[in-house]
């Protein structure tokens, strides 16, 4: 199955999407045996022709070295400015991309926005490729094989023809939600008990309500080889809950947009870096690389083209020994109680805004003391009077609940570093 799988099934996928898998699959493998000097010499031969390209193509770093009067054909990555998200959104999304990188081989995207600051930027296939292989080979260490069924939940229906197929094609079972009952919490376990998949990927937050659910109900039993969480920080309470209910391990996850995959080892004694995606830096409050202790990630990714992220500031902290990272800190993610008892994780709020408001630039919701909901919203010109109260009307509908908009210039910022995006009253 797996021989079929990653030999002649995914390579057929690689050609249906104009994506290169299974090439970079193979090539990850042989990087397997490399020592870190042969890494960081590969990593470093990428970087040089990525900042020479980004000096001459992008304009924002274009201007950058002109302005420092650097020499692109020796540069360092310490003599790149540090970009964060909101320094993107406010240059543009055409100040970070290549002027002459093919306009038909870009391909929007957005970041998650599970800290309530989705923004847009520009994927391509290869970079795509190079990162899907990156966590194919991490799936692999822990004993999963192109072919193995696997379980994803998540929020969002699966609209993609071609994702439909590709689903069918991997042995993926796609597992859409959008609020959380005890009615689609049985459902789902319902569906686990009766496909037995080996292995189940979703988000902490919903799988923590599934695993409570799942231990209050005894007449579940079956459990998959390994679950793998990713999106959110997975506390010690969510990874004691599930491993509780399913009986199996926890494989833990971090990426972002522009991030190379970070992966817990199956013996949980840290993180793996996908070091030939990209360069991740751990850093303090003063810029300064942090061996032992706690400090913000600081990414570059090798492979974009279209939208080069060098050193792109997450905001999200990590906490490292050694110069290795052994925990993950800078993501959270609350629940929402309706009035109806339904529950809903910040990945409702995220895909709402995200598909209909591009006039919302950042979001928080905040539970009042008398039990209604303020929305916290950061807008751009584009916000109108009718969002105003297509928002209001949507939430009202849906919660049960009065709804309030507060329209602000920034969100506040948690103890991590990061934007809380439930919060409740002080």
């Amino acid at each position: 199955m797996g021989f079929l799988h990653e030999h002649i099934i995914l390579p057929l996928s690689d050609l249906l999407k104009g994506e290169s898998v299974h090439k970079y699959l193979r090539l990850l493998r042989e990087a397997e045996s490399w020592s870190n000097e042969q890494m960081k010499e590969f990593q470093q031969q990428r970087l040089h022709q990525l900042l020479v390209y980004a000096s001459q193509e992008v304009p924002f770093y274009r201007d950058w070295i002109q302005t420092h009067d650097l020499n692109p054909d020796f540069l360092t990555l310490d003599q790149m400015p540090i970009v964060s998200k909101a320094i993107m959104r406010n240059e543009g999304i055409d100040r970070f991309s290549a002027e002459h990188f093919p306009v038909k081989k870009r391909i929007p995207s957005r970041s998650g926005g599970s800290t309530g600051e989705p923004f847009t930027f520009y994927e391509t296939k290869l970079s795509y490729s190079v990162n899907m292989a990156a966590k194919l080979r991490t799936w692999y260490q822990a004993g999963y094989h192109l072919g193995d069924l696997y379980m994803k939940i998540t929020n969002g229906k699966r609209t993609s023809k071609v994702k439909q197929l590709q689903d069918l094609m991997n042995n993926c079972i796609y597992v859409p939600f959008y609020s959380i009952t005890d009615d689609i919490l049985k459902s789902i376990l319902d569906k686990i008990e009766y496909t037995k998949p080996h292995f189940i990927r979703s988000y902490p937050s919903p799988l923590y309500l599934l695993a409570r659910y799942r231990n209050n109900h005894s007449n579940y039993h079956f459990s998959p080889r390994h679950i793998m969480t990713t999106g959110s920080t997975l506390t010690k309470d969510y990874r004691n809950e599930i491993e509780k209910a399913f009986g199996c391990d926890i494989i833990d996850s971090y990426s972002c947009e522009g991030t190379p995959n970070v992966y817990e080892t199956p013996s949980h004694d840290g993180y793996t870096i996908s070091g030939y995606y990209g360069i991740i830096e751990v850093l303090d409050d003063d810029n300064k690389p942090v061996v032992n202790g706690v400090g913000r990630v600081v990414s570059t990714n090798l492979w974009n083209y279209a939208h080069p992220f060098v050193r792109y500031d997450t905001q999200d902290l990590v906490e490292v020994k050694g110069g290795r990272i052994i925990r993950i800190m800078g993501r959270q993610c609350e629940t929402l109680v309706e009035a109806n008892g339904t529950l809903l994780t910040v990945h409702n709020f995220t895909h709402y805004f995200s598909d209909n408001f591009p006039s919302v630039d950042g979001w928080q919701v905040v539970k009042l003391k008398d039990g209604n909901i303020r929305f916290r919203l950061v807008v751009n010109k584009l916000f109108s009077p009718d969002d105003e109260q297509n928002i209001i009307n949507h939430w009202s509908s849906c919660t049960g609940r009065e709804i309030s908009l507060e329209i602000v210039d920034k969100l506040p910022l948690m103890s991590n570093n990061k934007h809380l995006s439930i919060i409740d009253e002080p």
